[in-house]
């Protein structure tokens, strides 16, 4: 099944706020015998009646149970629902227990298939989902404040995975790919000369696992191609901005440490984002905090090609299992105006922590496992070392 881990409790939560949990059968706003959260049928397709009875622990199961076996297949037939967080993918389920779970496609609802269509080849369309929703707050051709509210709840939660256009800058000469490999093994079509910089509006981000390139898809052609981090900067990483004393994981701009920002955790991808006081939030900022150590050390700007990774993005983008990645404990970096090999010598004996030598890939993977982490005198000794 298609669906992420956290939707079905999303998509439940949604539901019950906006239909209550109603355990008599009552008559919806045009007449049908209703109960629980908005529920007209039972999952066997026995119809509610006037009279009937169930407790909130029962109503919570059909909910969830129809939402599996009669939504979510016509869910997945929506394109790009497998890449769609939980936000969305819940707005979506409650969109469809409110209005239907064909909506896709069928009359009276083109104007959200169309940016559920359009968005999944360029995804700077779903910015138009809130427009989209608001459309459908009617009910026996009446408007119902109720679906007002209930839209504009639906819109606020979708545009939480709204990553934005972020702006890549060329720090040198270098090439748009068509495949994470050096640029002399890709022909002229399999590549794009860009000059220092030159910029590119990117519309969303896949990193490239256990390496230092990532996928790209331009804004406004849906054109995917692959950069080399090293020789890009997105600029809201450049602008100086001081560290934040609340962290918004809103804001890709905003500074987890001195040096570091959400956008370079998250790499520019909201479906990432922790939950606010979770244990892997609590876990990036203290390795953020390393981060800023070994930075101020180092004295030279640092790179970062992979962060917080959660499930299920983590496997869906190739990265191994249990990593700690996933659990907000490892950075993957780089030194920008200096050799990786110096940078590498330098840092092993510094780092206490998972030590990764990924520098024939262009990387550093560093984590906090077992307490470690930087310091400043040449006397650590990683708790793990291996090559990738």
């Amino acid at each position: 099944m298609a669906i992420h881990p956290a939707t079905l409790l999303k998509a439940a939560a949604l539901i019950e706020e906006f239909e209550g949990i109603e355990e008599e059968a009552y008559l919806d706003p045009i007449g049908i015998p209703t109960i629980c959260a908005g529920l007209t049928r039972y999952p066997n397709g026995t119809p509610v009646r006037m009279g009937d009875v169930c407790s909130g622990s029962i109503c919570r199961a059909h909910l969830e149970n129809m939402l599996l076996r009669e939504y979510l297949p016509a869910m997945e037939k929506i394109p790009g629902w497998e890449r769609l967080g939980a936000n969305r993918q819940a707005v979506l389920m409650s969109f469809a227990w409110n209005l239907g779970a064909n909506f896709y496609g069928s009359e009276g609802f083109e104007t959200i298939t169309r940016v559920l269509r359009d968005g999944a080849a360029r995804p700077e369309v779903y910015q138009q989902m809130s427009y989209a929703l608001e459309l459908y707050v009617k009910a026996g051709g009446r408007v119902f404040e109720g679906l007002v509210k209930r839209r504009k709840k639906e819109a606020a939660i979708w545009n939480l995975e709204d990553d934005g256009t972020m702006i890549y800058v060329c720090t040198q000469d270098t090439f748009l790919k068509k495949a994470a490999i050096p640029s002399s093994f890709l022909s002229e079509l399999g590549r794009r000369r860009c000059e220092k910089g030159e910029e590119i509006a990117v519309s969303k981000t896949e990193e490239v696992p256990a390496d230092s390139h990532m996928w790209v898809q331009l804004n406004g052609s849906g054109e995917k191609w692959v950069i080399y981090v090293p020789h890009w900067a997105e600029k809201s990483t450049v602008a100086v901005k001081p560290k934040a004393k609340e962290i918004n994981w809103n804001d890709f701009s905003c500074r987890i440490g001195e040096y570091i920002t959400v956008g370079e955790v998250l790499q520019y991808d909201a479906r990432r984002k922790p939950k606010p006081g979770s244990k892997e939030a609590m876990e990036i900022q203290k390795i953020c905090a390393e981060f800023d150590k070994l930075r101020k050390a180092w004295a030279g700007p640092i790179g970062i090609t992979s962060g917080y990774r959660p499930e299920p993005y983590n496997s869906q983008v190739g990265g191994v299992r249990n990593s700690f990645h996933v659990q907000g404990m490892a950075l993957d970096i780089y030194p920008i105006e200096e050799s990786l090999e110096k940078f590498h010598q330098w840092l092993i004996r510094r780092w206490s922590g998972g030590y990764g030598d990924g520098r024939h890939r262009g990387f550093i993977h560093i984590d906090t496992r077992n307490g470690g982490g930087f310091s400043k005198r040449a006397e650590a000794k990683p708790a793990a070392v291996w090559t990738y």
